[in-house]
């Protein structure tokens, strides 16, 4: 089985779980909210485990804004801590409800226009964060394959640099 259906299967698992906890009155992290949480590991195969860095990451604040019927886009934000002495870099992102994700960089030029730039990778620096949050970043989730509503977890995988693949849930809501 490839790797990427296995992230695929794992992903949809961590969502059917999560709506499962919040049905019982659970936090998928054992805590009241969602606004702490520690990324589990996907699933990967032998030849490409988890490094020790990257399963040393923390997310806070991660969430997907919700989108009126009919958007083809979303964006997901999250913090990515990481406590260890080795800088980590997020390649890439997916989503089982979305075809297509990118990290995006915005910026404001000397008129106050927003621009968006495709980011390849962003260093998480060690000791530090990179934050991910609106008027600065973003990981967009393109061509949906369906509409999260509020209150939903959505499950995403983040990719690093070294090969390493951590799939965690985040909550949907309201911009």
């Amino acid at each position: 089985m490839k790797r990427s259906t296995l992230i695929l299967m794992l992903g949809t698992l961590l969502v059917g779980l999560a709506q499962a906890q919040a049905a019982t009155g659970q936090a998928a992290t054992g805590q009241a909210g969602m606004d702490h949480m520690q990324m589990s590991p996907a699933v990967a195969p032998k030849a490409a485990p988890v490094s020790p860095a990257v399963r040393a990451l923390e997310l806070t604040q991660g969430w997907v804004s919700a989108a009126p019927p009919g958007a083809e886009e979303l964006s997901a934000y999250l913090v990515l801590s990481n406590p260890g002495r080795v800088a980590v870099t997020l390649s890439g992102a997916s989503s089982p409800v979305s075809g297509q994700t990118m990290l995006i960089n915005t910026s404001r030029d000397a008129a106050g226009r927003e621009s968006m730039t495709v980011a390849n990778a962003m260093k998480i620096p060690a000791g530090g964060s990179l934050k991910i949050v609106p008027g600065r970043a973003h990981i967009m989730l393109r061509a949906l394959k369906r509409q999260p509503q509020p209150g939903e977890q959505v499950a995403l995988t983040l990719r690093f640099s070294d090969g390493s693949a951590r799939t965690l849930s985040v909550p949907v809501r309201k911009l």
